[in-house]
């Protein structure tokens, strides 16, 4: 089969594969903290409640904007399908953003192999993430961490092509919008919020040396920074938080615990059956890209060594800023968003590698395996239906399993609706909802004294509602 046949094959499965994230997303259901944040943006004025939000929970001036404008503020039978439609929204922006990015990184590249390159980055993702729920269809989640996610691969490539340019200064609209991003990334949530401050200083020390001409710009973005960062470093509500976290601030837990979680999820990634498929291939892929005219070799010396700790620099860095305020890691959402950095910077330091050791030693010369470099890719996008939970995806959508959990939810809406309505005071009791594995997804506690249970008792307009759900099946073994 020619090459030009087997990148068309590879495309419908990369594809089939988004598609089936699109379709999961028809099925998914708000849980925890949506039920509470849109209990208070209906019935607060946006303004009043985000200043409550800043002084007594926690300083992410725009996540809560939208937290608290979502779409359950607007009930639940229009609010349920806008929901699933910013999940789907949601995957597709990322895609797109990471298509922005690619195409400048290669703006010599077709715009079919870059949409191509970012959907594989998207589902190499979404493979690897430790939980899909938080990371997109989860809206709380989605919203605090995945969208500013998205955002930064749109300040990436701005700057990347503000720096092909180095000599013409970048115009007012560019500022405005790396302005925007910045000021809309930091205010999401505090990991976001270190990266950017890291990466601005890391962006004034690069041009400093390479670019002067752009000294002024990355100036300027590192002072926004900076005072978005004190913005929501300062507010008053972070102490309030942080008092019910008894562990927080120790200094020896910090450091054991993110070193030790950066193994962790760090070493899962790369054992990954995609991730080590590609890896095993991407300098011949980054060979043949060069001799093609498609990627160039980098021009600014890089050191290896640190290229090889940057990936593993952005694990080690959400882990301390989880860990500090808090004690613990809790959820996944910060590695998710820790891993969307992880992955790029793995091939980067990959490519590093080649240029400046394997390629002048003549390491990993072609031929054998590695020569079908178009074949492991197809076999990397196979890896994306039929392995882990990928695999589990695929099944639960086709057996029925999705449409199952959807129905189950709707019954449970409608006995809590009906006692809202009626006024009931006696324990109401839901119906058992069998959960899909490819979602972790946070169930409503037994005791309806719960603040999730409460919440949701709330939502449908009874406060006093004792909602009991039944407990969870037990894991299997």
């Amino acid at each position: 089969m020619k090459e030009r046949h087997v990148l068309r094959l590879v495309q419908l499965i990369l594809l089939l594969a988004l598609a089936r994230y699109f379709w999961l997303a028809c099925y998914v259901h708000p849980y925890a903290d949506d039920f509470s944040y849109a209990v208070a943006g209906m019935r607060s004025a946006l303004g009043t409640r985000l200043v409550h939000e800043y002084t007594s929970w926690n300083g992410r001036y725009f996540s809560n904007i939208l937290l608290l404008r979502g779409p359950l503020t607007l009930g639940l039978d229009q609010g349920l399908w806008l929901y699933r439609i910013a999940a789907i929204g949601l995957v597709l922006f990322t895609w797109l953003a990471a298509h922005r990015a690619v195409r400048a990184l290669l703006p010599l590249a077709t715009r079919a192999l870059c949409a191509t390159v970012a959907l594989l980055f998207v589902l190499l993702f979404l493979h690897v993430m430790p939980d899909v729920s938080e990371g997109f269809y989860w809206y709380t989640g989605a919203m605090t961490y995945q969208l500013p996610n998205a955002l930064s691969l749109l300040l990436v490539a701005n700057w990347v092509r503000a720096l092909r340019t180095p000599d013409r200064p970048p115009s007012i609209g560019w500022y405005i919008v790396q302005v925007a991003l910045i000021v809309m990334i930091a205010g999401c949530n505090e990991v976001h919020m270190a990266f950017l401050v890291l990466a601005a200083l890391a962006s004034l020390l690069f041009v400093r040396k390479h670019h002067p001409a752009l000294l002024r710009p990355a100036s300027r973005l590192l002072v926004v920074s900076l005072l978005c960062a004190v913005v929501v470093v300062m507010a008053p509500g972070n102490s309030t938080r942080g008092a019910h976290f008894p562990l927080r601030h120790d200094v020896l837990r910090t450091l054991g615990y993110s070193v030790a979680q950066t193994a962790r999820f760090a070493g899962n990634a790369l054992v990954s059956l995609p991730v080590l498929l590609l890896s095993f291939t991407f300098i011949r892929i980054r060979r043949e890209a060069i001799r093609r005219g498609i990627m160039g070799q980098f021009h600014a010396p890089i050191d290896k060594w640190v290229a090889l700790a940057l990936p593993f620099a952005f694990l080690f860095v959400a882990m301390v800023v989880t860990y500090w305020p808090t004690g613990l890691l809790g959820q996944h959402r910060t590695v998710n968003m820790a891993l969307f950095y992880f992955i790029p910077g793995w091939f980067f330091a990959l490519a590093v590698w080649d240029q400046t050791f394997f390629a002048p030693r003549g390491r990993m010369s072609e031929g054998g395996f590695v020569s079908s470099w178009y074949w492991a890719v197809f076999f990397v996008c196979m890896c994306f239906i039929l392995h882990g939970r990928d695999l589990e995806l695929s099944g639960e959508l086709c057996d029925g399993t999705m449409v199952h959990y959807d129905e189950a939810m709707d019954e449970r809406y409608r006995v809590i609706a009906q006692a809202a309505s009626d006024g009931s005071t006696a324990d109401i009791v839901l119906p058992a909802v069998q959960w899909p594995s490819c979602l972790d997804i946070l169930p409503l506690d037994p005791s309806p004294d719960h603040w999730m249970n409460r919440s949701m008792a709330d939502y449908f307009g009874n406060a006093q509602l004792n909602i009991i759900a039944p407990p969870p099946p037990a894991p299997s073994e």
